[in-house]
């Protein structure tokens, strides 16, 4: 297969996200790899934006208590 965007990787990829809520174990086998930072942070705006209901950001410190 080949892609000529990261639109098309994209729905090649997560094929069927549109589509509703996915199953608990759908991006368990699914993922695309990538050198770069900023790479990333488009393919996951890209993605979640295709996912249904609002986004959530989660928290965490890396310390010892």
């Amino acid at each position: 297969m080949r892609c000529t965007d990261l639109a098309s990787l994209i729905n090649a990829i997560y094929n069927g996200l549109q589509n509703g809520q996915p199953p608990s174990d759908y991006f368990l086998h699914r993922m695309i790899l990538s050198a770069r930072n900023d790479d990333v942070n488009d393919i996951n705006s890209i993605v979640l934006a295709q996912l249904p209901g609002e986004e959530r950001v989660f928290t965490s410190a890396d310390s010892v208590v």
